[in-house]
């Protein structure tokens, strides 16, 4: 993902865990990891509805979401 672009994404995010930028959706949370720019939509019960990344980044991101949650902008 060009630099610019992940700056923009991560400047306009709830919070930025390890590379991945975690914004509220209507759904519940979409998260971007800024060096691919692979996505992945979240429930609030942080069940995957949908996405473009693998499985082993999909677990990473959720599990950034689920160990930071409590430091999510409010």
């Amino acid at each position: 993902m060009p630099k610019r672009k992940a700056k923009k994404i991560a400047d306009a995010a709830d919070m930025v865990v390890d590379g991945f930028a975690v914004l509220r959706h209507e759904l519940g949370y979409r998260i971007v990891n800024l060096n691919s720019g692979n996505v992945v939509v979240v429930s609030s019960k942080h069940e995957v509805l949908e996405s473009s990344m693998d499985e082993i980044e999909e677990a990473m991101a959720i599990r950034n979401l689920t160990e930071n949650i409590e430091f999510l902008a409010a």
